[in-house]
């Protein structure tokens, strides 16, 4: 029997399109299209080339956790410069096997021999929802190891990941940091 994880193609579980920042745009700018376009990371782009990649993770550990102002903070100061990419053409298992590889969540799916141009992005779950058998293979590094993450008592300033704006008295409840107006926001899990 043929493995069917090496027929699905990136091509086929990608999702088209890519939303992106310019390296000069506020890091407030970069989470208000994030919430706006409902996704967990932007492409950030100069001249046309994809330079870099920010995600909801980024925005926390290095703007809110260190107490950084998002008006002040650019996308270039957090975004991580190497990107991994993958074509698609390449197989969702090898996709998977990059990500575990890589330590990453996601990756920019390129065109193009020369000028390679970023045409959409795969995720962890879009593999898992193509290939459920290959969440083990992703699973290996996806896990966080917050264990030794110490947050100081008091309040933190930052964006408040329930409604998506800055607040300089955020709170952690239920995992989430949170402004005052959304203390008790019900999540709808």
């Amino acid at each position: 029997m043929e493995d069917v994880r090496n027929d699905i193609k990136v091509g086929d579980a990608m999702t088209s399109g890519i939303i992106n920042v310019k390296p000069d745009d506020a890091v407030q700018t970069v989470a208000k299209v994030m919430k706006e376009s409902d996704i967990d990371s932007v492409i950030v782009m100069d001249k046309g080339t994809g330079v870099g990649i920010i995600t909801e993770r980024d925005i926390i550990w290095k703007i809110v956790a260190e107490r950084r102002d998002p008006e002040k903070a650019r996308a270039k100061d957090i975004m991580a410069s190497s990107l991994i990419t993958i074509s698609p053409g390449d197989s969702i298992e090898y996709a998977a096997q990059m990500m575990r590889d890589n330590k990453v969540r996601r990756l920019p799916v390129v065109s193009g021999k020369k000028d390679l141009m970023i045409i959409g992005i795969i995720t962890e779950d879009d593999i898992i929802r193509m290939e459920p058998g290959l969440h083990k293979l992703i699973e290996e590094y996806s896990k966080w190891d917050i264990s030794n993450l110490t947050i100081d008592e008091g309040t933190l300033s930052g964006i408040c990941e329930i409604c998506g704006n800055y607040s300089d008295d955020l709170k952690s409840v239920e995992g989430r940091m949170r402004c005052e107006d959304c203390i008790d926001f019900e999540s709808e899990l």
